[in-house]
């Protein structure tokens, strides 16, 4: 059929073909398992806590926030945080009326977020620290695994598997992360397998887009701000994990939950096989 073709014709045509498949091979590549795009996200300014310790060594967090409506002034102790909200300008007599009774004798940290200088917040707090007899506050024992700090954004979705509230509030979810490696038995059966199986791409996109969404508004709220400021104290984390946090989002891919599982499994010592 071909032999009214010269055999520069003929190369020229096995050229053309070959050219032609590459390209439709190319053009056919497996979407799927094609990476997502760094996302163009504003990085998160810093928070602005100070650190200061009362002489009965309560733990206190200052932070210029709030308006001319007034701020806000948290009590974090082993089971919640309390946060009672204050007037910019006679705050005492508020404050004294809000003091929550049942929290006296007990171990707390402060956190102090609004529109007062320095000195009128250590008063604030001296003031709640001598009326409820407070004590200093341990923070949680231990740090967090490696594992964790270098996979961040598949530790969220992760914590998001088991325990499902907090996907609506990922600033808040530091106890489940903390807690990981102990739950690696439950992510590992085959029923919270099913739950935790590699997301589509798709799913991933959406989904880290949304998360960054939630923490960069949770960073920008000053009541939000408490809360987080108070679990990174008392889970003693690294107070730059929750902008780690957003920055691995932006840069994460569908295969985070994976790459955590794998990497906290070798981590794990092996067991003793059971003698019968």
């Amino acid at each position: 059929m071909l032999h009214g073709f010269s055999r520069t014709t003929l190369s020229a045509l096995i050229i053309i073909c070959l050219l032609l498949i590459s390209w439709i091979n190319l053009g056919w590549k497996d979407e799927e398992q094609q990476p997502l795009p760094t996302l163009q996200q504003p990085p998160l300014a810093a928070a602005g806590w100070q650190f200061w310790q009362s002489l009965e060594g309560v733990g206190v967090y200052l932070r210029s926030a709030g308006d001319v409506n007034g701020g806000y002034l948290a009590l974090r102790t082993t089971s919640a945080v309390y946060t009672l909200k204050l007037p910019a300008t006679d705050w005492a007599e508020n404050l004294k009326q809000q003091l929550p009774g049942n929290l006296k004798g007990g171990p707390a940290l402060l956190l102090i977020a609004g529109p007062w200088d320095e000195l009128s917040q250590k008063t604030m707090a001296a003031y709640v620290i001598r009326s409820l007899d407070l004590q200093p506050l341990e923070p949680l024992s231990g740090s967090l695994p490696a594992c964790i700090q270098e996979h961040l954004a598949g530790a969220l979705w992760l914590t998001q598997a088991l325990l499902p509230a907090s996907a609506l509030q990922p600033a808040h979810a530091w106890a489940t992360l903390y807690s990981l490696p102990d739950s690696l038995d439950m992510l590992i059966s085959p029923d919270t397998q099913a739950k935790t199986a590699e997301p589509t791409r798709s799913a991933w996109a959406e989904w880290r887009l949304e998360q960054a969404r939630l923490l960069r508004q949770s960073w920008q709220d000053d009541r939000d701000q408490i809360d987080i400021q108070a679990d990174l104290a008392y889970y003693r984390l690294p107070e730059d994990l929750y902008r780690q946090l957003y920055h691995q989002l932006g840069q994460s891919q569908k295969t985070a939950p994976a790459e955590l599982l794998h990497c906290l499994s070798a981590t794990q010592p092996q067991r003793e096989p059971s003698q019968h």
